[in-house]
């Protein structure tokens, strides 16, 4: 099943270029490490809207291979165009769930997050199915950081009236940044011992000050430094957002 709605989308981040200015007040940046190619379930997308807002979308379907990486870029490319199209995020989680319910071949669940990021005003107005909390800190070391909550089930986990996403807003600072990850992420072990949330947490405290293109390179090499370089159970995706300051440009 087609789950988009258009015909044309957004074009994602390159795969060679990593850093993307958009609409001039945001920079977004990701890195990714695929457990095998192709890059499974992890799926991300950030592009500018015609109104000048951001826009961002991040997610994980369960399962791996070709099959899971079919689907994931059928999720995205479908939550991309409901957000270019003006839809609110909350609206288009709730699209996808309709249409992913209706498809006997789509498999499982997925965790999503899709949100949109006012330019002058920093507003993120946002919709989470199901997905690890997005972070929110300023551009300082060590800085307080906040979380952004799921605010629905998982897409495709639950149909009719129980499937319906709340959407929430918060604030992105002059010079912070939002940070969307994958499980596999926080789901780092090496032996036992796992990241966790909160060790994970920490790190984004501490290198925020970094652009974002370091930023999620740094992330990603001491997740992978953690789990003991290449022994990595999950696919990780990460993409974060930095919301710039007037002394900036």
């Amino acid at each position: 099943m087609n789950f988009s709605p258009l015909d044309a989308t957004p074009a994602p981040l390159a795969p060679k270029h990593d850093v993307v200015r958009l609409c001039d007040e945001y920079e977004a940046a990701h890195a990714e490490t695929p457990l095998v190619p192709p890059s499974g379930g992890d799926f991300h997308q950030a592009f500018c809207l015609p109104d000048g807002s951001a826009a961002v979308v991040l997610g994980d379907v369960s399962g791996y291979g070709p099959e899971a990486a079919a689907h994931a870029d059928r999720l995205r490319t479908a939550i991309a165009a409901c957000l270019a199209e003006g839809i609110a995020p909350a609206d288009a989680l709730g699209f996808v769930n309709a249409a992913a319910e209706m498809d006997p071949d789509f498999p499982g669940f997925a965790t999503v997050f899709a949100g949109t990021i006012a330019p002058k005003t920093g507003v993120i107005t946002y919709a989470s199915g199901g997905h690890e909390p997005a972070l929110i800190a300023d551009g300082e070391r060590n800085a307080a950081v906040r979380e952004l909550d799921s605010t629905g089930p998982p897409v495709g986990a639950i149909g009719g009236e129980a499937s319906q996403y709340e959407q929430k807003q918060a604030i992105l600072p002059e010079g912070g940044t939002l940070l969307l990850y994958t499980d596999g992420a926080t789901e780092a072990r090496r032996g036992r011992l796992f990241l966790g949330f909160e060790g994970f947490r920490g790190l984004f405290a501490r290198f925020v000050h970094l652009s974002p293109a370091r930023l999620t390179r740094k992330l990603l090499g001491r997740v992978r430094a953690f789990a003991g370089g290449s022994r990595l159970r999950d696919d990780i995706a990460l993409l974060a957002l930095r919301r710039h300051s007037p002394c900036d440009e």
